[in-house]
């Protein structure tokens, strides 16, 4: 086996090759869903061997005779025949079989009473991957198979009931190409795990201080703040759910990776609306240079920058509110984490901003209320000017009038 980047080859089209992978770790949970996806490409419309999908006590540490593993396992396997010429069978077939360690595979294994299922699926040369759910709850076994729509449409394959898979064993995959005829590419592209009906929490997340609080005797109370919070971030978690079902089949149809494209989506219109405030917080905060006029008074401003405030506030608490949710609904994955840390990130930037756009109002009114009394300033003076001209016009005037009624007496 080798590995690329978006998938790991388990067997190469070489006859006879075989190759597998397993989990370092085993399996903690009692009842639980694995889904996979890979693919079986060749040349020839008939190909041979296949894949396994196992969860056995051990780990096959070498490659073994049973499509790249070791006979007699304690466990499940779950095989995706390609083909077996041998007993004139030329189509693909998926089908189970269940050991206790003391029995060798089957020479005809759909015909041996060890085996149960068993459905046709043409998965072979399918131009997407093959998406294979395997899930074991209540001793039932039910094993699902989509080869064309990514996971979307998913049909069940076979259903075995009263199977004992207790927890503690190796979830684990190998290949094997064909010895005759031609060889098929094995490659596994993805490979998940899930935990179904978990036990419930004794010990429920409190907020912050909350405990301190409790040990007081004081009593917790949430305010009409947060609640808005919880409802804006509720609002938002039932938009993107109701679109993932709009897009899918339903909840049961879709994969992680959807999930992460989603959540991503959300991330990024966020940050992007975040870097969006931050610019107008930039031109808002800008140097003042006094215009020759201006249309808005300064009640306008400051309402301007009061409304600024108020959105950027509960921008805030939105943002706050959806981290808290993302990190609560996080933990199996990296994805989660890494979301709320931008997140938590972008959010920094924003109180930075928040706070230092109080101090710029500050700046700006008083610049303003500058400006004004200066423009006051100037028009008194235009106006002192004014009324001196005026009373030296007067003055001028009264002057001359009393001169040319002096000369008119003496004459």
């Amino acid at each position: 086996s080798f590995i690329a980047n978006d998938f790991i080859r388990l067997a190469p089209s070489v006859p006879g090759l075989k190759g597998s992978v397993w989990r370092s770790s085993p399996n903690q949970y009692n009842e639980w869903e694995v889904e996979f996806s890979f693919k079986a490409f060749g040349q020839g419309a008939v190909g041979g061997k296949g894949l396994a999908f196992w969860y056995t006590e051990e780990r096959a540490t070498e490659i073994g005779p049973i499509f790249g593993s070791k006979d007699k396992w304690t466990g499940l396997g779950v095989f995706m025949d390609t083909s077996d010429p041998a007993n004139q069978r030329l189509t693909s077939v998926i089908y189970g079989i269940m050991n206790d360690g003391t029995k060798a595979f089957p020479a005809n294994p759909t015909a041996n009473s060890n085996s149960f299922g068993g459905c046709l699926r043409d998965y072979k040369n399918t131009p997407n991957p093959v998406v294979v759910r395997v899930s074991y709850v209540g001793g039932t076994l039910r094993v699902a198979a989509d080869t064309h729509s990514r996971g979307k449409k998913l049909l069940t394959c076979f259903e075995q009931k009263d199977l004992e898979l207790p927890s503690g064993y190796y979830f684990g995959f190998s290949a094997e190409a064909a010895e005759i005829g031609t060889a098929d590419d094995h490659d596994l592209f993805s490979f998940e795990v899930y935990e179904v009906n978990p036990p419930e929490k004794t010990k429920k997340p409190t907020r912050p201080h909350e405990e301190e609080m409790i040990k007081r005797g004081e009593e917790v109370r949430v305010d009409e703040k947060d609640k808005e919070t919880f409802e804006e971030v509720q609002k938002i978690v039932e938009e993107q759910e109701a679109k993932i079902k709009e897009e899918t089949d339903g909840p049961s149809s879709l994969t992680a990776a959807q999930v992460a494209a989603v959540v991503t989506d959300t991330q990024f219109r966020i940050i992007e609306s975040l870097n969006d405030i931050h610019s107008k917080l930039e031109n808002l905060g800008a140097p003042m240079q006094p215009p020759e006029s201006s249309s808005q008074s300064l009640n306008e401003i400051n309402a301007k920058i009061v409304q600024m405030a108020s959105s950027l506030h509960a921008m805030e608490s939105v943002v706050q509110g959806l981290v808290d949710h993302i990190v609560k609904q996080g933990g199996a994955t990296s994805t989660p984490n890494d979301i709320a840390k931008v997140l938590r990130e972008e959010m920094r930037t924003l109180n930075l901003k928040m706070e230092d756009m109080d101090s710029r109002q500050s700046l700006n009114h008083r610049l303003t209320q500058n400006r004004l009394v200066n423009s006051t300033s100037w028009v008194s003076y235009i106006v002192y000017l004014i009324l001196f001209q005026i009373v030296g016009m007067s003055a001028y005037t009264w002057y001359k009038k009393r001169q040319e009624y002096n000369e008119k007496k003496f004459i």
